[in-house]
């Protein structure tokens, strides 16, 4: 190969195996920073394997650590801790804070509806007697009629013998009014009443009476009236028609009034009382609203829907609202001053209702509640919160996840041996770091042990361990260090140990003795 070739073909070469050597380093320093992280997501897992195997009757062997529940740690799934977090991380998961509120409750009701006619304005146009329909007055669906107002006119032979014994009735009174016998006078009142009452019953019009009276003829045909004023709604009558008694002919509707009739879930009904003002907005008329009133509430509940007819009573000025029409009903109902957080504050598992009760400093208590009501973005609180207070309205559920997992954790934190000093309940442990707070990296850690008296404890063993629990949600796994301190004398112990990142630790040191611990405290140490 030539000497030129075999130069450029190194050259070529050298590149890429520096590529290749930065590839290899970079994977070893990301190993390196993620080796502390995944040996404390491997200790977690170990504990929690080990707790199952304890719950399932297995003995652990010489190797394994026991697990034991520590004293007062919470028990069962549904069991949670306080969290606490530093600025910085709340800031990362979104956690806001709301004032818990004492406000009146007022709570608008929306449905849907349908405008109807008002029952109690209907009337029913028909006839008490055989005939037939000569001339028709009204003759179509949707007339506007008023009351007296001409509908029809009838033949009915029956009307007409009673209008001629009627006739006949009134002359015969006339003669017999000279009659020296009081029975034959009375007999012929009697007779004229009789005809009379008779026409009346078949609802002749007063009118037509007085032309019998004054005319003294029969009228072939009688003029039947309107009832009401309103609108025909429905028609049956037809010139020429033969009709029976009873038989309907016209349905006439007074519009002046009307109904909505809408449909008010049941969990809503409390709010809807009859004589409660109800506001009415149609498609039809954008931007205007009708006010009314409830008159009724069905008695009964669609189970289908789960919803109750609720009626609605509407003065229909200029005859606007047509039935038929869609309507939207808004009811505001005021039910008194209440506790209210915003909607968003509960987290609801269907078993219980949950808050987080920010305490400050960036405590979070997890408190159960009882709700009541939903008001659009608020809810009710009935037992459990006082206004004054502050809840955690934002990222809840990572609260929630940082809780559980808090409360599992120190289900798994071994408590002091039973057979431990009994002094062990009163041990006095101060802890601090150099420098104060903490640096991320090495700092120097120094622990005061003394026993309730006041006395040196010496020749111990004393641990230090530094937790940040693990936070799912935002994918970051649990970080855990740990130090072991030697005696300094009069009680003092010093070492040095290592805080992985800036943040909230929660930090343990615990006091032993011949195998026997004497004693634990926890504190929170915040490194910058």
């Amino acid at each position: 190969m030539p000497a030129d070739s075999t130069s450029l073909l190194r050259r070529a070469r050298t590149p890429l195996l520096i590529a290749v050597l930065l590839t290899v380093a970079a994977f070893g320093a990301a190993g390196y920073v993620f080796r502390d992280r995944l040996r404390a997501v491997s200790l977690i897992s170990g504990r929690f394997a080990a707790s199952q195997n304890h719950a399932a009757g297995h003995t652990p062997s010489a190797s394994e650590p026991p697990i034991v529940a520590s004293e007062g740690a919470p028990h069962g799934a549904e069991s949670r801790a306080p969290v606490e977090l530093d600025t910085r991380r709340q800031q990362l998961i979104g956690v806001r804070t709301a004032v818990v509120e004492r406000t009146t409750l007022a709570q608008t009701v929306r449905t849907v509806g349908a405008v109807r006619y008002d029952e109690t304005r209907l009337a029913d146009v028909n006839l008490k007697i055989e005939g037939w329909i000569r001339e028709l007055y009204v003759d179509f669906t949707g007339q506007s009629v008023a009351k007296g107002q001409p509908l029809f006119t009838l033949y009915s032979p029956d009307l007409l013998t009673t209008q001629n014994e009627y006739l006949l009735a009134l002359k015969t009174r006339d003669q017999l009014r000279q009659s020296l016998v009081a029975d034959a006078r009375e007999s012929a009142e009697r007779l004229v009443d009789s005809a009379r009452r008779r026409l009346e019953l078949w609802d002749l019009p007063p009118e037509e009476l007085r032309a019998l009276d004054e005319t003294r003829q029969p009228r072939t045909t009688v003029v039947f009236r309107s009832p009401v004023s309103g609108y025909v709604i429905e028609k049956a009558a037809v010139q020429g028609m033969h009709v029976m008694p009873g038989q309907t002919l016209y349905k006439v509707a007074d519009l002046s009034v009307v109904w909505v009739e809408a449909d008010v879930y049941e969990a809503e009904l409390p709010l809807v009382r009859v004589g409660g003002r109800a506001t009415v907005t149609l498609n039809t008329y954008p931007g205007e609203r009708f006010t009314g009133r409830v008159i009724y509430i069905y008695p009964y509940v669609d189970e289908k829907t789960r919803t109750n007819k609720v009626r609605y009573e509407f003065v229909n000025r200029g005859g606007r609202l047509k039935p038929g029409m869609f309507a939207n009903v808004e009811i505001v109902a005021s039910g008194g001053s209440a506790v209210v957080v915003p909607t968003n504050a509960v987290l609801d598992s269907g078993k219980e209702q949950l808050v987080f009760v920010a305490k400050g400093d960036g405590y979070f208590e997890p408190r159960r509640v009882t709700i009541g009501r939903r008001l659009a973005d608020r809810i009710q609180i009935l037992e459990g919160l006082k206004d004054g207070e502050q809840v955690a309205t934002g990222a809840t559920f990572f609260l929630d996840s940082e809780s559980q997992l808090r409360a599992s954790l120190q289900a798994y934190e071994a408590p002091a041996s039973s057979g431990g000093s009994p002094a062990a309940a009163g041990l006095d442990i101060v802890f601090r770091t150099l420098p104060d707070p903490p640096k991320t990296g090495e700092n120097q850690l120094e622990a005061t042990v003394k026993d309730p008296s006041g006395r040196p404890i010496e020749h111990a063993e004393v641990t230090v361990q530094f937790l940040m629990p693990a936070m799912p949600t935002m994918n970051m796994p649990a970080m855990r260090s740990e130090a072991k301190l030697v005696s300094a004398g009069g009680g003092v112990y010093r070492g040095s140990g290592q805080v992985m990142t800036a943040g909230r630790w929660e930090t343990t040191v615990t006091v032993t003795r011949g195998g026997q611990r004497l004693g634990t405290k926890h504190f929170v140490v915040t490194a910058k």
